[in-house]
């Protein structure tokens, strides 16, 4: 199986190395990029370079699609020149439905996906779907994919733009959090580095009792109060502040507004 990438910035960059030697062999990976220093340091690298989009094609069975939506069109425009049914089409192009991408390459294996930031350290969380043409090995060769960067998840397309406050924007609103608590904290004389230290350490040791303890969160958090004490004085400030009311309020203002850009690539 051969592996080509068309961008291959930050997101494609991160996926290009998570799968480097651990789904593709280096051989089987071909890469096409604009960009003179990225080709020059995947050159160094020893990753093999096209020069245009139909060598890429001709060298790929499968084709990762990691630019920018509004370079999209001009691509696909291009691709459905050298494009077969034989080959499949990863997507990662923000608020691009695969039916866009149909319109121009016809009747061919797509899966859209949209993973987060943190595939750089390969703790992704990405959502993943499928068109009617992906066969069953195709579909987890994706999934393969995705969870060498992290955690990939299969969902209906018409539940991307809801879940992505839970993962492509996500990672924005939990640094915002901690920052608030280490900005809180320095405001009360703490050094900046001990609470940053503090409360990054206590942010991964909850998440972990979230995915490892085997009790629901409203107990974790019955667990760790208890009556007149300090926990839920804080955490009556939350309630009195509605804080699930703006938690709740972002991530729908985050929602809709995938769904306009996704309208504006029709």
């Amino acid at each position: 199986m051969k592996f080509g990438i068309i961008g291959c910035g930050k997101m494609g960059g991160a996926i290009l190395t998570g799968v480097t030697d651990k789904i593709f062999a280096k051989n089987d990976i071909t890469v096409y990029d604009t960009f003179e220093g990225t080709v020059k340091s995947l050159q160094d690298k020893g990753f093999s370079i096209a020069d245009s989009y139909k060598t890429l094609i001709e060298k790929s069975d499968v084709v990762l699609l990691s630019i920018k939506p509004q370079e999209l069109k001009n691509v696909l425009t291009e691709l459905k020149n050298y494009i077969d049914s034989g080959k499949m089409i990863i997507s990662i192009c923000a608020g691009v439905p695969m039916s866009l991408i149909e319109t121009y390459l016809g009747n061919i294996a797509i899966s859209r996906i949209m993973p987060n930031t943190c595939a750089s350290i390969n703790m992704a969380s990405s959502t993943v779907c499928f068109n009617r043409m992906c066969g069953d090995a195709q579909k987890q060769l994706v999934l393969d994919i995705f969870n060498c960067i992290g955690t990939a998840v299969v969902i209906d397309e018409r539940q991307m733009d809801d879940t992505i406050p839970l993962n492509g924007s996500f990672t924005a609103y939990a640094y915002y959090y901690v920052k608030a608590f280490i900005d809180s904290s320095v405001k009360r004389g703490i050094d900046s580095e001990i609470a940053k230290q503090l409360v990054v350490q206590s942010t991964i040791g909850s998440m972990n009792m979230i995915l490892k303890s085997g009790k629901s969160i409203d107990t974790l958090i019955e667990e760790v109060c208890s009556k007149g004490g300090t926990t839920l004085a804080g955490l009556q400030e939350f309630y009195d502040n509605d804080f699930a009311g703006i938690v709740d309020k972002c991530a729908t203002a985050c929602a809709e507004r995938s769904k306009e850009l996704g309208k504006l690539n029709k």
